[in-house]
């Protein structure tokens, strides 16, 4: 969609289908896509509710959406589906000042909320057309020379209303405000698959920033990789947690923190059976009593003997974290240190 906002017509117009005269203004709507399939017989014109645009905002409701297609039907003539708004002149004038047909819409419909329940949520509520291409605008669409349509929608001033549908175009300058992209007919059924892939691929390629031309395979690999890799991140940012508590707890030291970590990422459930049971390996806090002679050598050996005897008892658990002489060497240079003035 083009930036600039039609101009408004201020003055009172008698509308077709008998509809009462009222101040009206045509706004450009946000844009939703076709699609790279074959393109779409039915196409999305508005959503139900309160619809925001750059160019102000209106509503669809069951009275809105009965007045315009009331309208089309009673004007009796297709309603254009051009290429970048030609067909509103001015601003948006060809060169040659042509508005050549992409196709025509033939008809009108609306899905209320209650229908779309119904249908199981596969279709967004809202007005409708069906649409009859020229080959040239279909080739097009299929060749993604365009890939958005923007309608151009006759607003009632008094209530802010849709009452009636200026044109459709195709555009490659979207500026979608909350608009769900065209992902499915009207009926419900997407094409083969193809509009809801495309449509994920869409909103893939900006949130990896992947280039336009990238095809779908690569972008749902980009996704991969990147899912991956957060749960990668998550992992270990989980296993750091549970080691640092198991840490903070004296159960761990130091020297054993990279065992821990690695365990809790490949098996976070056996950690939290070990470090529910394990015994304290750093007391902190704690004084090892002086037997007699020596006092550091017997403290060394008080603290061998403890931790040799506290490695056999749980070595169902401390033997995926190291083996039994480094569990046995960690407890006696953490006595030493406690030991230094």
């Amino acid at each position: 969609m083009n930036e600039s906002t039609i101009v408004s017509d201020n003055a009172p117009r008698a509308l077709p289908g008998g509809l009462v005269q009222a101040a009206v203004e045509r706004l450009v709507m946000e844009s939703s896509t076709v699609g790279q399939a074959d393109p779409p017989e039915q196409i999305f014109i508005a959503p139900w509710g309160e619809v925001e645009t750059l160019a102000g905002s209106f509503i669809v409701d069951q009275e809105a959406a009965t007045a315009t297609i009331e309208a089309f039907t009673a004007h009796g003539t297709d309603v254009p589906v051009d290429y970048e708004h030609q067909t509103l002149g001015g601003n948006y004038s060809s060169p040659s000042g042509q508005a050549p047909a992409a196709g025509w819409i033939r008809a009108l419909s609306m899905i209320t909320p209650s229908e779309a329940a119904a249908r199981g949520g596969d279709i967004q509520p809202g007005l409708w057309a069906r649409v009859e291409w020229t080959e040239e605008a279909a080739e097009k669409l299929r060749t993604r020379q365009y890939r958005y349509v923007s309608p151009v929608a006759l607003v009632r001033r008094s209530d802010r209303r849709l009452i009636g549908l200026h044109s459709v175009a195709l555009t490659n300058k979207p500026a979608i405000i909350g608009m769900r992209p065209l992902i499915a007919s009207a009926d419900g059924a997407a094409r083969d698959g193809h509009q809801p892939m495309a449509f994920a691929a869409e909103r893939l390629r900006g949130l990896l920033r992947v280039a336009d031309s990238a095809e779908e395979g690569a972008v749902l690999l980009a996704a991969a990789e990147r899912i991956e890799l957060l749960e990668s991140r998550e992992r270990h940012q989980a296993a750091s947690r549970c080691v640092a508590a198991a840490m903070s707890a004296g159960k761990l030291t130091a020297a054993q923190r990279d065992w821990a970590v690695s365990l809790a990422e490949r098996n976070p459930a056996e950690f939290e059976r070990w470090a529910a049971v394990a015994p304290v390996v750093v007391p902190l806090g704690r004084i090892v009593p002086v037997v007699s002679g020596d006092s550091s050598t017997s403290a060394h050996r008080a603290a061998e003997s403890a931790a040799r005897a506290e490695y056999r008892t749980n070595r169902g658990f401390l033997e995926k974290l190291c083996g039994e002489e480094a569990y046995v060497a960690q407890a006696v240079r953490a006595e030493a240190a406690r030991g230094q003035p």
